[in-house]
């Protein structure tokens, strides 16, 4: 009898849920096939409208030199905080203006530029991947819990989440001697590049949004998120809090869009949900981990690092949260 190779046996866990996958696909395709279909009219409504000009844009004011002018601006804070490079600032200040997976695709771009190190690419991704304000003002707290406010406060305690990450994985100072930033192109080539480049991430982005559409319509149908929830309910319960947010929690934890609108139908206390919120938000959710993972594998951030850094992030925006909440209502 054949016997597995040891990379076989690696893949075999994965190899077993995408098969499931198919097997659901087959067995109910309309249903799931619809599930794709509105993941794809998600992206094609919300996201890539939203998205694509802020990949453009970036991937522009990169070519034109301005995260070397922004990077000696930044140079100060980001080199004693972070132990990073300059340029690390403006890939900073794009994460939290434009949001996920922005800070990803910069640092991708700076190390396929030469700019970056492995190990500062790395230390970079701990506190540069971040929501952004038109997600998390204008959809979760405007339309989502009708309280700009809200929105404001979660921006707020996301950003302090990210920043104060960083500090746990800024190690020692890169004595490396990296490259210069590449020339500016020409206009009509630095356009068509941008434009290339921007489709491209835009539809990785979108491919991962229609594939976990299906993927929560699944899990909801098989009742996995409602047995997740009920396992999280009762240590929710010890300490006085509402069952109800235990799904939204676990629909978060898998893609944070439908897990913030859960969590704004749950009717709980908002002074109970925005920590939650907040942190889950730091997190991103497995879509937009997939998503961040895409590009920071070409520069060799592991999964088990970045997922680590993520929590992390999510642990401290949580905490930091519970004060600022307080403060604001």
């Amino acid at each position: 009898m054949p016997t597995l190779s040891k990379r076989a046996k690696q893949t075999l866990p994965l190899s077993i849920i995408i098969c499931f996958f198919i097997i659901c696909l087959v067995v109910n395709p309309q249903r799931y096939i619809q599930s794709i279909f509105n993941g794809m009219l998600l992206f094609a409504k919300n996201v890539a409208p939203a998205l694509f000009p802020f990949f453009f844009f970036t991937k522009l004011l990169t070519g034109l030199g301005a995260a070397s002018a922004m990077g000696k601006a930044l140079k100060k804070p980001i080199s004693r905080l972070y132990n990073s490079p300059a340029e690390s600032g403006y890939i900073l200040v794009m994460s939290l203006i434009s949001g996920y997976p922005i800070g990803a695709k910069l640092i991708s771009d700076f190390y396929e530029n030469g700019n970056f190190s492995i190990p500062n690419c790395k230390k970079v991704s701990t506190f540069t991947s971040t929501s952004g304000p038109l997600f998390v003002v204008g959809t979760v707290g405007t339309l989502m819990f009708s309280s700009p406010k809200a929105g404001y406060v979660l921006f707020l305690c996301h950003a302090l989440g990210a920043l104060l990450n960083g500090l746990i994985y800024r190690g020692k100072k890169s004595e490396e001697k990296l490259l210069p930033m590449p020339k500016a192109k020409r206009d009509e080539e630095l356009l068509n590049t941008s434009i290339t480049s921007s489709i491209l991430s835009v539809l990785v982005v979108g491919g991962y949004i229609a594939i976990f559409s299906m993927v929560i319509d699944i899990a909801s149908d098989l009742k996995i998120i409602d047995s997740l929830a009920y396992l999280l309910s009762k240590p929710l319960a010890l300490v006085g809090i509402s069952k109800d947010i235990a799904a939204p929690i676990v629909m978060s934890a898998i893609e944070i869009t439908r897990g913030c609108q859960a969590f704004a139908q749950s009717g709980a206390d908002i002074k109970i949900i925005l920590p939650f919120v907040a942190g889950l938000l730091s997190f991103g959710g497995l879509s937009i981990t997939f998503q961040s993972l895409t590009f920071l594998r070409q520069c060799k951030v592991s999964a088990a690092f970045y997922f680590l850094a993520k929590l992390t992030q999510a642990i401290i925006t949580f905490v930091i949260s519970l004060g600022i909440v307080e403060i604001f209502y």
